[in-house]
């Protein structure tokens, strides 16, 4: 395998990308272009990375995954970013789940060694306001949906840290980036909409350890391609809320920043460890 081979590692929305790219070394010239999507290509945990914002949910991922899988041959892929918890892990967890699901049928496995190497892990994650010291849990079952009804969630421009279209910490960021903005907003009015509306109101989450709109999409697209795939979750949703809030959607919102940290603590410390790399 060709040692200038990147580590592909994808976050689905800007405050995950800006999280890992606080982390990474940016190269002298670090913005690469393919198929009109933006990436940008660094070193973290010692290791050559190229980090991409796929946008939120599942059409989103599996397209951005497919779109660098193809043009840049990465050589292996690390989903990064937040998700909803459950039976063991709190808020401020973070899970690094043996198998993915979207259907809770067909459950697809990450690599064996790429976790082999997480489960060998010593990291101290940040648990501040949480009253806790947040843990990592390795093993156990992921799941991946959304209600977007098979369209494309549409960026925002100026849409900030959760719906805008580009990382803030971006060496190119320019808020009149439109992403797919234009493309997806037709689509996901007549379909989308209508989707989540309803979706809000059905039953809850799986009894998994990590909830998520991106992750099963993004690795079923690498394992066609046959490309080692693993997904690190940070929880911002789920037990543990110390301050006894509503529940999601406002805990997403309270606790983003500190679940994506702690998945961009972990991501870091996996790719020091991981000797493939």
């Amino acid at each position: 395998m060709d040692s200038d081979q990147r580590i592909l590692i994808l976050t689905a929305f800007p405050a995950e990308a800006d999280a890992i790219l606080a982390r990474v070394t940016l190269d002298e010239d670090p913005v690469v272009e393919v198929n009109r999507r933006r990436h940008y290509r660094g070193t973290l945990g010692g290791r050559k990375v190229i980090v991409a914002m796929t946008g939120i949910g599942m059409r989103n991922a599996a397209e951005a995954t497919r779109c660098v899988l193809h043009g840049l041959a990465p050589r292996a892929v690390v989903f990064a970013g937040v998700a909803g918890g459950a039976v063991r892990t709190r808020i401020g967890d973070v899970a690094i789940p043996a198998r993915w699901t979207c259907d809770q049928t067909t459950w697809h496995a990450v690599d064996r060694e790429m976790l082999a190497v997480a489960e060998g892990l010593a990291v101290e994650l940040v648990g501040t306001g949480l009253r806790r010291v947040p843990l990592l849990h390795v093993g156990g079952d992921g799941f991946s949906g959304d209600h977007n009804n098979g369209t494309a969630f549409p960026a925002i421009p100026f849409g900030g840290a959760v719906f805008g279209p580009q990382p803030r910490a971006a060496p190119d960021y320019s808020p009149l980036y439109p992403g797919n903005f234009f493309g997806a907003i037709g689509p996901f009015l007549v379909r989308g909409v209508v989707g989540n509306l309803t979706g809000f109101f059905r039953a809850g989450n799986p009894e998994v350890d990590a909830v998520d709109q991106e992750t099963a999409a993004a690795q079923q697209v690498a394992d066609a391609y046959g490309v080692p795939f693993i997904g690190i979750r940070g929880m911002s949703d789920g037990p543990g809320d110390p301050r006894k809030l509503p529940g999601f959607p406002v805990t997403f919102f309270v606790y983003k920043t500190i679940a994506a940290g702690n998945a961009a603590i972990v991501t870091e410390a996996f790719l020091q460890n991981w000797g493939d790399a």
